[in-house]
């Protein structure tokens, strides 16, 4: 008679992928990004026409000025925002983080560009041809870069944002509401375009990941709450 000796493998926790001072920095990445982005959008708070909003520009250059600097000093801190998300995520959907990553950084790619065609316009507008500066805007005919500009741009931002919510819904270091926030922001700015109240629900998310970062949340530990 043999035995047949069976051994029961324990499988080890899973360390926190951020540790240390460095779960401040990541946390300060989270928030600041979003931050700006809000501060951006309550600074010019654009609608209608771009002849209403250059009409507008003209009347408030220094307002628009600082909304311009800081919407573009959002973008580096948002690229290091998606750093840490994919730094959550890898650990249980590598695939699906990666590609997040790729779809956000092509989306950033697209608004710098569209900063930089803002910047144009703004800068036109200070020297009183406010004519080209709504053309600029407009921009009616950019040939093959038009679209290109519009697939990495809008392209990213939408594929980047699914992909980024379903890698948050199923990593265990980030709470469950995290990538309802992130499906709600995509909702409010993409498709009802309130660009205020999206990026406002994208920071109380982004802020709520930061917390879950300094405090070391993870689902499967013994307390965890889900």
């Amino acid at each position: 008679m043999s035995t047949v000796i069976v051994e029961h493998r324990i499988r080890p926790a899973t360390a926190h992928p951020i540790t240390g001072r460095a779960r401040w920095a990541a946390a300060a990445l989270l928030v600041t990004g979003a931050l700006l982005q809000v501060i951006e959008f309550l600074l010019e708070r654009p609608a209608g026409t771009n002849a209403a909003r250059v009409a507008y520009w003209s009347d408030h250059l220094t307002r628009i000025g600082l909304s311009e600097s800081v919407g573009l000093l959002a973008v580096p801190f948002l690229i290091g925002g998606f750093a840490v998300s994919v730094a959550l995520t890898r650990g249980r959907s590598p695939r699906l983080a990666w590609a997040a990553a790729c779809f956000l950084t092509c989306a950033m790619v697209g608004l710098a560009a569209v900063h930089g065609v803002e910047m144009v316009a703004y800068g036109l507008v200070r020297t009183g041809n406010t004519a080209a500066a709504i053309s600029a805007l407009d921009s009616p005919d950019l040939g093959l870069p038009g679209p290109v500009l519009m697939i990495l741009f809008l392209g990213g931002a939408v594929l980047g944002t699914l992909t980024l919510a379903i890698a948050q819904w199923r990593s265990p270091f980030v709470p469950r509401v995290v990538p309802l926030f992130v499906l709600a922001f995509a909702i409010l700015d993409f498709a009802v375009g309130w660009g205020v109240v999206s990026h406002s629900v994208a920071l109380v998310g982004n802020a709520i990941l930061a917390w879950a970062v300094v405090t070391g949340y993870s689902r499967t530990a013994p307390n965890a709450a889900e």
